[in-house]
């Protein structure tokens, strides 16, 4: 099978994450896989893909992608989009967020033969901000799309009718880093608490801010680490400095590995106003690292059983969000029996199980023929191995 996955960028994030583990699955199973995506860090990607799976990004497309805005930049999107479907000529495509799939499924619609669009929408659609354009678009043309995916049975319901129908609930797949465990030192005064997300209003790290004055006032040892880049840098900087925490709040930029932050830390906080599915959550989460967070739409309360794996406060609430942080800092215990329930959390991301649903939706759109052409390229490839 011909496969084509498309994305916003190759930078950090959940979506990208996701969209790379499903790369090198698909490409494990012998299928020809290609992703596609509007930016690429200098650097190069954050998430690393199999040599196999042939990359594609715009012509000059540096970090921040192929531009900002509405008007020409979107049409420079548009014909990225178009031309990769065109000379890929996929089995299926997975388009990942709102404006992609817009624009994926718009470009597709142009094309004879026309492939099958999978679109994910992996955000709160009516929470997260863009022009309302964008979500209106959506609507329109999900009714071409073979297969929706959402990451949660509450984000399905929130669909309409006729999506609902054809929507797919499917986690991200998370297992825990070789090498990395969370601290968790009972015994220690000062705790880690660490903070992971792109530095916008959607995360709420304004919030925690205001959490970690009160934090720090009863903890005067414990210390936060806000890891992420975003627009909000200069307004968090401005915040903390007026909050007085420069010497117990840090923002060091994006963790330069995968995962790293779970090492140093001993709790996550996190202070979102509205999630799709929080990737972070659900990495601290098959660690074994206690959480504390808001329990805003959606995630979540799927990922934290409050008093068993972590503490959910009301969204938006500063105050709750400080009291369950100092809670659990101070008891060591709660924290410990928290950590136990790793396995339980990693039975239900593990990879091999949700990305076993992602192949029941690409076989269920992608028609027989491919199906039978991955079946023939993977006989051959195990064979030529023997």
């Amino acid at each position: 099978m011909r496969l084509l996955l498309i994305q916003g960028g190759f930078g950090a994030g959940g979506a990208e994450k996701v969209m790379a583990m499903l790369a090198a699955h698909r490409a494990a199973r012998g299928d020809e896989v290609h992703a596609a995506a509007l930016s690429m860090p200098a650097e190069g990607s954050y998430f690393e893909y199999p040599p196999q799976v042939a990359l594609h990004v715009p012509p000059q497309a540096g970090q921040g992608g192929a531009g900002r805005g509405r008007g020409p930049v979107q049409w420079q999107r548009f014909r990225h989009i178009r031309s990769t479907l065109a000379r890929v000529r996929p089995d299926a495509a997975v388009a990942f967020l709102t404006k992609v799939n817009v624009l994926t499924l718009a470009a597709a619609a142009t094309l004879h033969p026309s492939c099958p669009v999978i679109i994910s929408e992996r955000n709160n659609p009516q929470a997260q901000g863009g022009h309302p354009a964008w979500r209106q678009a959506q609507m329109l043309l999900a009714r071409r799309a073979a297969a929706v995916v959402m990451q949660t049975q509450r984000a399905r319901e929130a669909l309409p009718c006729a999506l609902r129908a054809r929507a797919r609930v499917i986690p991200n797949p998370c297992a825990p880093y070789a090498g990395i465990a969370p601290r968790l030192d009972p015994g220690r005064d000062g705790l880690q608490l660490a903070a992971a997300g792109r530095l916008d209003r959607q995360k709420g790290f304004d919030l925690l801010l205001q959490a970690m004055q009160e934090i720090h006032a009863a903890l005067p040892a414990t210390r936060l680490t806000i890891w992420g880049e975003g627009p909000e840098r200069g307004r968090l900087e401005q915040l903390r400095a007026r909050l007085g925490l420069q010497s117990c709040v840090s923002l060091p930029g994006l963790c330069p590995q995968p995962g790293g932050w779970i090492g140093a830390a001993d709790m996550l906080v996190l202070s979102s106003r509205y999630e799709g599915f929080p990737n972070v959550l659900a990495e601290a989460a098959v660690h074994g690292l206690p959480a504390v967070a808001f329990d805003c739409d959606y995630g979540p309360r799927e990922l934290i059983r409050s008093g068993q794996n972590g503490l959910l406060v009301p969204p938006e609430d500063p105050a709750a969000l400080a009291r369950a942080v100092i809670r659990l800092a101070r008891d060591p215990g709660l924290r410990q029996r928290m950590s136990a329930m790793a396995p339980q959390a990693w039975a239900r991301l593990a990879p091999d199980r949700v990305l076993a649903d992602w192949d029941q939706v690409i076989a269920g759109v992608a028609g027989p023929g491919a199906a039978q052409a991955a079946q023939a390229a993977s006989a051959g490839s195990s064979s030529s191995r023997l």
